[in-house]
């Protein structure tokens, strides 16, 4: 179950905002993310920080969904916001 989670999490984050993050990360750093799991990693902590900093760890999927939503309709601030979260993604230990 926990698994199906997982999947169905990472690949709604990547629907919503995977280009975001695909642009980002060959920009700023293609050269940390070597896998697929390493790619899926980055987008399971970006849901998992705006659970925890923007709902207090109180959000379903789909808040956490329409949340990167609102954020992608301004891109400029996305990128700042979604690079933070990159880097802090890559930051966390295995």
């Amino acid at each position: 179950m926990k698994a199906q989670y997982r999947r169905k999490l990472i690949d709604s984050i990547e629907n919503t905002i995977g280009d975001i993050v695909n642009e980002l990360i060959d920009k700023y750093y293609g050269d940390r993310i070597e896998t697929e799991y390493d790619y899926e990693k980055i987008l399971y902590s970006i849901a998992h920080q705006v659970k925890q900093e923007v709902f207090d760890n109180k959000a379903a999927l789909n808040d956490v969904i329409e949340y990167l939503n609102k954020l992608r309709n301004k891109k400029s601030i996305a990128k700042l916001i979604i690079s933070y979260m990159i880097s802090r993604a890559l930051e966390e230990p295995e």
